[in-house]
């Protein structure tokens, strides 16, 4: 690759003691190893590459009285760049962006950069049709399809399609934090997490959502929030098909048919939910921490608190379909449907009739034993 000399373009010449240089330059190579570039053409961007040589340098086998150095300035571009700049960095080579000025000292490097303000991609992926500024780039974007991971833990063995992957992965082995928040002294693993740190500082919710206009601080929140407008459930349970919203709630689900982790202290009864293992404990307590702000009545279900509270409000938010009757409660509502389909879940174990209310299967069942009615002879009926 050979660097365009613009210089004859702006009608200037480089002072005696500034050489001036056209190499081959390997692009194959990045700062981290991975990226690689295609071959730079230069001769759009006004720019010169240079090497400023300090008073002690010298060509081998030039005598050093014909090299006398001179006063003024070695950097006379025509990008403007400030002999200070050029002086302080002697012997280096120096590439100037022409747009924003950023400097860089490998020429490669400088192209990938420009294709930031000119938009250029031209490397696509012949997969997805997607662009790339950097040859590099579009080969890392190609693992993606191949499923190559190239980067291998030495720790756990676990692989990763990019090294900057890897060495984050890394940290959770070493428990590196290098990231420091310069508020709270908090550190981080991952620059991307300290950044998110710092809105819990700032306030900052750069996330708007374009539905309600509610922001939050994470783009993982909005996408969240945005499944209460679509009414997406992305996450379903293999064993009963149920979807949630979110992944969490999932989890919560599967152990209802795989597991029961939190066990009661008192009787030893296990739950799936840790929720609802404090819920049973309060019936050991007896603590009703949820209390109606119009009665003062007490609660130990927080949701038992919410239907109550409706009788004070005279909200009815459950409404019939068929006729348009409102309940306060689902359950009201379920029973309500049953009127208007004829279903009669509930069947006597003893004559086999059915009822629509488990009250009326109840009260049937004296009529067969002549007292209260045992547990183990209240149920639905079997679906055929």
């Amino acid at each position: 690759m050979r660097v365009t000399d613009t210089a004859q373009k702006a009608k200037w010449s480089p002072p005696a003691h500034v050489k001036q240089e056209q190499e081959e330059v390997d692009v194959s190579r990045h700062e981290d190893g991975e990226q690689e570039g295609e071959e730079a053409d230069l001769s759009r961007f006004p720019l010169i590459r240079v090497i400023v040589k300090g008073e002690d340098e010298q060509d081998e086998g030039e005598p050093r009285q014909d090299r006398s150095p001179r006063g003024d300035s070695a950097c006379q571009t025509p990008l403007g760049c400030s002999p200070a700049a050029e002086e302080s960095q002697a012997g280096e080579r120096i590439f100037i962006c022409p747009f924003c000025g950023k400097s860089f000292n490998r020429q490669e490097h400088l192209v990938g950069h420009v294709m930031i303000h000119t938009g250029e991609k031209p490397f696509v992926c012949c997969v997805c049709g997607g662009g790339f500024s950097l040859k590099g780039t579009l080969m890392i974007h190609m693992r993606t399809h191949s499923g190559e991971r190239p980067f291998p833990c030495s720790v756990c063995g676990e692989r990763f399609s990019q090294k900057v992957n890897l060495t984050t992965h890394m940290r959770t082995h070493t428990g590196e934090k290098p990231f420091s928040c310069s508020v709270c002294g908090e550190n981080f693993s991952q620059k991307g997490n300290l950044m998110k740190h710092m809105r819990t500082h700032t306030g900052e919710k750069p996330f708007p959502c374009s539905v309600c206009g509610e922001r939050f601080s994470q783009k993982g929140n909005l996408v969240i929030h945005m499944r209460t407008h679509t009414g997406e459930k992305p996450f379903s349970c293999s064993l009963c098909g149920k979807t949630f919203a979110l992944k969490g709630s999932l989890r919560k689900h599967t152990r209802t048919h795989t597991e029961k982790p939190f066990g009661c202290s008192a009787c030893g009864k296990r739950f799936s939910q840790k929720g609802i293992l404090m819920r049973h404990a309060r019936t050991h307590t007896g603590e009703k921490p949820f209390s109606c702000p119009f009665c003062a009545k007490s609660f130990s279900v927080k949701g038992n608190l919410l239907t109550h509270t409706r009788i004070h409000t005279g909200e009815k938010p459950f409404s019939c379909s068929a006729c348009g009757a409102r309940f306060t409660v689902r359950s009201a509502l379920v029973q309500h449907v049953r009127t208007h389909t004829g279903e009669r879940p509930f069947a006597c174990s003893f004559c086999g009739k059915t009822f629509s209310q488990k009250v009326s299967l109840m009260t049937h069942l004296r009529r067969h034993t002549g007292e209260k009615v045992p547990p183990q002879h209240t149920h639905k009926k079997s679906k055929t």
